[in-house]
């Protein structure tokens, strides 16, 4: 379980934690995804469940990455009854994630047939803090996984039953190696507590300031349209950071399986496709981050479209140039130095070229691009570049960003 309901809090330092869920031979097996509100909390103060979930899967999924977090481990994600009937939100990697129906969900048809929709779609489900009750008895016969709170005591009837029926049974809260016995003989298979290991805080550099929910509105508007056009998904994504960096990280996540890094972006969208393009977007919108500062993304934008322009002018990419452009001014738009931002984002070998020795032909045009914001254009490079490119980023800005 997540936590309760406590005051609201406005810091965008969130971050995740995760505690080890072991079987009966204490070989580590898959993980539980925890929320904090900042990195120095050892528990959950959770205001809003859906914001809580979303930040978790963004921090996990989006910014460290499944394969960094836990490898090939299922993650058990806490997910309330708002979050299972919402739609967008069940493009998550169902090969990996494990979705724990909190305790205090309230089961009726539409929660049912949500929670079948999931199951055909392969997702595993577990019950948390599980207590059987008139109310939620229809939640077994769609239940995977059932966990007990033992400290709350065991409901040892029941547990043969349900062991006798094929649950997989998992004991939280085993405290001691005496417990963990205990549950063992019980017919538990699966096991997460303090006996093994605390939650683990897992911190990440990435300052979360994304462009506003009009910019994000629109790419939803695109990506539910009768007729998606993906040239404009590329155009919305390239101009959000957050946004940018998540679908590169998980176009090249190992879940994925792509045989060679993927820089394109056109091929990033079509190798996570729209369904769980979708819930990435849900789930940023949802986490609720805080506009980054309007002179940053300016200067960012500003320096993208020229560089887009140029690259266009001297028959290079101009996907590749925007991008060079923008990842070059990356570290001080969401707060991460150059060096942390290249180990954990795939990019094409010209562009990391030239971010790190202005080598090649994006690093000459990055260069030079440079020279002319400090007011030395080389010859070939208009002079009003710069003044029409900071036009469009200002444009952009009053347009789509709040």
């Amino acid at each position: 379980m997540q936590g309760s309901a406590q005051d609201k809090t406005t810091t965008d330092q969130y971050t995740i934690a995760i505690q080890p869920i072991v079987d009966a031979r204490l070989q580590h097996v898959a993980d539980e995804l925890l929320y904090r509100g900042d990195c120095s909390a050892s528990s959950a103060a959770i205001f809003d469940d859906v914001q809580a979930t979303a930040r978790a899967c963004a921090v996990a999924i989006y910014e460290i990455g499944l394969d960094k977090l836990c490898g090939q481990r299922k993650l058990f994600i806490n997910a309330s009854g708002e979050w299972l009937l919402n739609p967008d939100l069940g493009g998550l990697p169902q090969s990996q994630i494990v979705i724990e129906i909190l305790e205090d969900t309230e089961v009726n048809n539409a929660l049912l047939h949500a929670l079948r929709k999931l199951k055909y779609q392969g997702y595993t489900l577990a019950l948390d803090d599980f207590e059987l009750t008139d109310a939620n008895r229809a939640l077994l016969a769609l239940a995977d996984i059932v966990k007990f709170d033992i400290s709350t005591g065991l409901p040892t009837a029941l547990i043969q039953r349900l062991y006798k029926d094929g649950y997989t049974l998992l004991a939280e809260r085993v405290e001691t190696y005496e417990e963990f016995e205990k549950c063992k003989a019980l017919g538990f298979s699966l096991f997460q507590g303090y006996f093994y290991q605390r939650p683990q805080v897992q911190t990440t550099n990435t300052q979360r300031h994304s462009t506003s929910r009009a910019n994000q509105m629109q790419l939803l508007a695109q990506l539910y349209s009768d007729r998606v056009r993906l040239p404009a998904l590329s155009t919305l994504i390239a101009r959000d950071p957050y946004l940018l960096n998540a679908v590169l990280k998980r176009a090249n996540s190992a879940e994925k399986a792509a045989q060679h890094p993927v820089h394109k972006l056109l091929d990033c969208i079509h190798i996570i496709g729209l369904k769980e393009l979708r819930t990435l977007v849900s789930i940023i919108m949802l986490a609720g981050n805080n506009p980054a500062s309007k002179i940053n993304l300016i200067s960012g934008l500003t320096r993208a479209f020229a560089c887009e322009a140029l690259a266009e002018q001297r028959g290079l990419d101009e996907e590749e140039g925007f991008i060079t452009g923008l990842f070059s001014h990356m570290p001080v738009i969401i707060g991460i130095d150059l060096e942390t931002m290249l180990k954990e984002l795939p990019l094409s070998q010209p562009i990391h070229q030239a971010l790190i020795q202005r080598q090649g032909p994006l690093g000459e045009l990055l260069a030079h691009i440079e020279a002319t914001e400090r007011g030395s254009p080389p010859a070939d490079v208009p002079a009003e570049l710069i003044l029409q490119a900071a036009a469009e980023a200002r444009t952009l800005m009053d347009s789509h960003i709040s």
